[in-house]
């Protein structure tokens, strides 16, 4: 024990070594106010010179978002202006969770600073009164509170409970909001298709027919089932479907290398070659004579150059490579056309050409959300059911994945996860040498000269150069997680989001918060360790304090300057830009404009980071929460200004990957109480290691217990909610479970004596004359002692019931933001405030379909080939929205595009407007046409 706590050669107080950083961290502010200032100057200019560009969901059809107009700083005021309701209406459920989240960390974070600026600060500079700087300014003593280094331990103690406390009702609060709201939410879109559905894995063969499930469901009295499928083995047909398009991409480029786009030969039509080409399927169309009429037509329309004797033969190439693309692609189609055509009229339900996964759709969506709670078969391992993702959310091609193979790329992923993860860990423990000055000197002997003489120079190179990099090297970390979440075979696009922010946040924890926490005392006294292992204790408890000015320049980077930047879209509007420059054909032209959709992975994984940093050095350094208000503002304005007017969501989870994060986030206390206990036990104060022992407990019974009731619960809606909210909609069962339970209530309301149980019933405590005599005798021993140990007990008792009331949102009174909603939009889509579209071109259209699928009056419905037995066809939209479809958008045609068929983005070879229901879009959906050239207006 002498040698840990040997005087010899001991380490900087780490006290001075914060007041040493208090004018770095001046140094630091202004250097992202420079950044984020001329960021957000730029901002404004290019959004008042481009509107569209930076504001494309103002184009929507329905649910658009107010016009901004061209304003220099006027946005702001707009976007501020912005209520909860127009938010879940026009950017749906997930994106206001998100908003709050922001809003809810910001309350919590002033609160917290408010705490530590008023009562550890004091505490710290009246404990630690004997220290030798007593002419420390007033703003170094704020910012540099650096508790631990003297014997004011006490602080961390007091600050470590009221801390708990604080994000307990914080987190307790915006838990039963997110349990409101989404079960409020759930119930106002229950006629929806997604919301009356439910996903079934691991089908057993003998159910693996429609009909048979369909039985098996309603046998187990969960209510009529409407529509069942169980997805087809097809891989044969995906890749005919991925063929075809790629052979269409291939003649639309060649026919854009001979007419150039937009087609400048006067009396190009447009229609008459598209009829010429996809004439060539017809028996006359393989004999010369068709096709020399289709090479006449492309010489006439070709472009000037090709008008010469050269060009005439460059041409001739051109045509030559066409013609048998052109075949290759009728061949194509005609055999997909054939193959779909053959499983239509073929298809008999039989297992052996069905996988193990389906999709079953009830009348009631109370029935989907219990049959989702039931074990509906006696094998544990088989039929998982779940709620069904929207159609657009799943991903088709890994729907109908093996479980042998699902499992072995789960651990192809998890394995390249955990490499991936060693390698940057590496990367990241090098770059953090970057921040001692006496590591820069190493390998750069004249810099520490310099910085001695300019402090802006230190603070750029110590500070700001290393944050900096590790942020451009943790960028391109999302997109390997996408990839690694798709090879591991997830069926979803949330819950590959939802893998990829979970995956993310313990990457940045790990890169970020350990690795430059540990590095600091392991790079520093490297030396000391080898010479004396003894001495390890004693410097990890002075020098893990220390990291903390890293994190205090981290927070306030990414708070001025990361989420201006944010604002540019330097991205999303580059690639777009740099897209548009080598499209040619008129579909690469209307993929380049196409949204950016929202992508959790990229918003919410860097906050939770941010929230860890400031619980880990809260009682340390309690300024950093000053800092983290001012990040969690600005990063929730930024937030909404781009959820709003930018992204576009292409799924709506309801909030379901809200409580996972929330969890996330109480799980970073653990940092902090190993931390704060840690620090304790090495200094040997005992006495407060087992005061605070208890907090271990807390947090491992609300992350074990009440977080899981939140997570568990809050996935559906109770059945008392139903009946309460709609008794028309309630499942055959519910309704007769409930007058059963009516019935017993009304009979055992009187005491029955003709059982033998009767003794088993609650009865009134009513005492007898002789126990009213032994309380009052019993009452007067007891004395003063027991008098206000029951004064305070009901003190207590009441102080938790006036917390409880204020964290308590009762779920069956529908929140205000509800009212707010049907105040201000009409649901039936009469009077729309935010709308850009046309409700007398579809005054009786009760389904959202896009305007593309809509039927003309004059025209015969085609009819669609169904492979999944439908039992009653209903019209029920294909999103969890409160109203029409919201993804339309107004785009005027250009030179370039008329924008006349849809994206090919969620599915290849399959055109997005198709993906409405639960069928395989390989067998049902649209597939794209040819598309040539626009005609030269």
């Amino acid at each position: 024990m002498s040698l840990v706590f040997s005087p010899e050669k001991p380490p900087q107080d780490p006290a001075e070594e914060y007041l040493a950083h208090a004018s770095d961290l001046l140094t630091q502010t202004t250097f992202s106010l420079v950044i984020g200032g001329t960021a957000l100057f730029w901002f404004c200019l290019l959004r008042w010179r481009w509107p569209d560009v930076y504001a494309p969901r103002g184009r929507l059809l329905f649910a658009a978002p107010a016009r901004i107009g061209k304003t220099f700083f006027g946005w702001i005021l707009m976007v501020l202006r912005v209520n909860d309701a127009d938010v879940m209406f026009s950017a749906g459920l997930d994106a206001l969770l998100v908003l709050r989240l922001f809003r809810m960390l910001t309350w919590l974070s002033l609160t917290s600073s408010v705490v530590g600026l008023l009562i550890v600060v004091p505490a710290k500079v009246a404990l630690d009164s004997d220290s030798s700087n007593h002419d420390t300014r007033l703003y170094d003593r704020i910012v540099t509170a650096a508790l631990g280094s003297k014997d004011s331990l006490v602080v961390h103690f007091v600050f470590a409970y009221v801390f708990t406390a604080l994000v307990y009702y914080y987190f307790g609060k915006f838990a039963y909001e997110t349990v409101a709201l989404r079960w409020q939410y759930l119930l106002r879109v229950r006629n929806t298709r997604p919301a009356r559905s439910v996903m079934v894995t691991s089908i057993p063969r003998e159910l693996a027919q429609e009909q048979r499930l369909k039985q098996h469901f309603e046998e187990c009295g969960l209510g009529r089932v409407l529509s069942v499928e169980v997805v087809p083995r097809i891989e044969r047909l995906g890749v005919l479907v991925r063929r075809r398009y790629n052979l269409l991409k291939r003649i639309e480029e060649i026919v854009v290398l001979i007419l150039g786009n937009p087609c400048q030969a006067p009396g190009y039509d447009p229609d008459a070659l598209r009829t010429q080409l996809m004439a060539h399927d017809h028996e006359d169309s393989g004999t010369e004579a068709h096709w020399e009429q289709t090479r006449l037509m492309l010489h006439r329309w070709a472009l000037p150059w090709f008008h010469n004797a050269r060009g005439t033969r460059r041409l001739d190439r051109f045509i030559d490579k066409l013609k048998p693309l052109v075949r290759r692609f009728h061949h194509a189609d005609s055999v997909l056309q054939q193959v779909r055509h053959e499983w239509f009229v073929s298809y008999d339900g039989r297992s052996e050409r069905s996988s193990t996964v389906g999709f079953v759709t009830f009348e009631n969506a109370s029935s989907a959300h219990l049959a989702a709670q039931s074990f509906t078969f006696s094998q544990p391992f088989e039929m998982r059911v779940d709620l069904a993702s929207e159609p657009r959310d799943v991903f088709w091609q890994l729907v109908t994945l093996p479980q042998s193979s699902r499992l072995m790329r789960t651990l192809l992923s998890l394995t390249t996860y955990i490499l991936m993860l060693l390698y940057w860990l590496t990367l990241a423990f090098l770059l953090s040498t970057l921040v001692s000055m006496d590591s820069l000197k190493t390998y750069f002997p004249w810099l520490p000269d310099l910085a001695e003489k300019n402090r802006w120079i230190k603070a750029l190179f110590q500070y700001t150069t290393p944050t900096f990099m590790l942020s451009l090297m943790n960028a391109c970390v999302p997109y390997i997680l996408t990839w690694l979440a798709r090879l591991e075979g997830i069926c979803s696009r949330s819950a590959i989001q939802e893998s990829v922010v979970r995956r993310y946040y313990l990457f940045l924890l790990s890169n970020v918060l350990l690795i430059f926490t540990i590095s600091r005392a392991v790079l520093a006294d490297y030396s000391k360790w080898v010479e004396n292992p003894a001495l390890i204790p004693r410097l990890l408890a002075t020098r893990l304090p220390t990291a903390a000015p890293f994190f205090l320049d981290y927070v306030i980077l990414f708070a001025l300057a990361y989420y201006p930047v944010q604002l540019l879209q330097f991205g999303s509007i580059s690639l777009a830009i740099f897209r548009r420059m080598l499209c040619r054909t008129p579909r690469e032209f209307a993929d380049a404009l196409r949204p950016n959709y929202v992508d959790w992975a990229f918003i919410l994984p860097q906050p939770m980071l941010v929230f860890t940093i400031l619980a880990t050095y809260s009682s340390l350094a309690p300024f950093i929460f000053v800092l983290g208000a001012i990040y969690f503002t600005i990063g929730g304005f930024v937030t909404k200004y781009l959820l709003y007017y930018v992204y576009s969501r292409r799924f709506e989870t309801a909030g379901q990957f809200i409580l996972p994060v929330l969890k996330a986030l109480a799980g970073s206390l653990w940092h902090y109480y190993v931390l704060i206990i840690g620090l304790c036990a090495l200094k040997g104060k005992v006495l407060y290691v087992l005061l605070l022992l208890p907090l271990l407990f807390i947090n491992w019974y609300m992350l074990s217990r009440v977080s899981a009731q939140f997570y568990e619960n809050g996935r559906f809606v109770p059945s008392d909610m139903w009946n309460s909210q709609n008794s028309a909609s309630v499942s055959p069962n519910l309704a007769s479970s409930s007058q059963e339970q009516d019935q017993i209530r009304t009979t055992t309301n009187h005491p029955s004596h003709h059982t033998s149980t009767d003794y088993l019933q609650p009865r009134p405590h009513i005492l007898s004359p002789f126990g009213q005599l032994l309380d009052a005798i019993d009452r007067e021993y007891r004395g003063a002692g027991s008098w206000l140990w029951e004064r305070a007990r009901r003190q207590l008792e009441h102080a938790w019931r006036t917390v409880f009331n204020k964290i308590y949102v009762n779920p069956q009174k529908p929140p205000a933001i509800f009212r707010d909603l049907d105040r201000c939009y009409s649901l039936t889509g009469r009077s729309l405030s935010h709308s850009n579209y046309n409700w007398d071109e579809e005054e009786n259209v009760e389904s959202p379909l896009l305007a593309s699928d809509a039927v003309q009056e004059n025209e015969q419905p085609v009819v669609t080939p169904r492979f999944s037995m439908t039992f009653d066809d209903s019209h029920m939209r294909a999103e969890l929205v409160l109203a029409r479809d919201q993804r339309e958008s107004r785009i005027e045609p250009d030179a370039f595009t008329d924008f006349s068929q849809s994206s090919v983005s969620l599915l290849e070879g399959v055109l997005d407007e198709g993906l409405a229901v639960y069928e395989h879009p390989y067998l049902i959906s649209n597939l794209p046409s040819l598309w040539l050239p626009m005609k030269a207006q």
